[in-house]
């Protein structure tokens, strides 16, 4: 697996470079780091709303993000989709538990939460067996844009991060751990 950092992307750039990503063989796999500026931005899932939206086509529904957002995209080739994605909930239940173990996976409302909080955020795609998107981490989000909206298009659910939830952690710390679970589970 190759890891880079891109540093803080527009958005409206992250496919081009996504495909650009695309592996050709398993040594070629690349978890990519970045922040984007603010955006909401909408998956394959409908939702109605008066604030500018980017459509994505990644699934999902509305979400938004920001510099406090830790993104991981993965240029992966996945011969199967249900065992990368399980990897993938391993990896993230493994960075939660750096810092609590109240934080849990829905796999009805695909995302991790403390209670009715949302923490992190899924969405992929799969396209000629590769992974595209990945996983949107709260480090230290602007929660009053992130609250204008229901987080993926779910009812009674508050956006957080760690910072709201007292874990005050960089963003150059939270890249090194998420990077460290990611690496343990997908090559070990």
């Amino acid at each position: 697996m190759i890891i880079k950092d891109l540093g803080n992307v527009p958005y409206e750039e992250i496919d081009v470079i996504l495909e650009s990503y695309i592996p050709k063989t398993n040594i070629d796999n690349f978890l990519l780091l970045c922040t984007h500026p603010p955006v909401y931005t909408v998956g394959s899932q409908e939702y109605q709303c008066n604030l500018p939206v980017i459509r994505s086509d990644r699934g999902g529904s509305i979400t938004y993000f920001d510099e406090g957002s830790l993104m991981l995209y993965f240029a992966f080739l996945v011969p199967n989709p249900a065992r990368f994605y399980a990897k993938v909930v391993a990896a993230m239940q493994q960075f939660f538990a750096n810092f609590t173990d109240t934080i849990f996976y829905d796999k009805k409302h695909p995302g991790f939460y403390i209670q009715n909080r949302k923490i992190a955020s899924l969405g992929f795609r799969y396209k000629n067996g590769a992974s595209k998107h990945g996983v949107a981490l709260h480090i230290n989000q602007n929660l009053l844009n992130f609250n204008k909206i229901a987080p993926c298009g779910l009812k009674n659910i508050q956006a957080t991060s760690l910072w709201a939830e007292g874990y005050e952690i960089s963003m150059q710390e939270a890249k090194i751990l998420a990077t460290k679970a990611v690496i343990d589970v997908f090559e070990t």
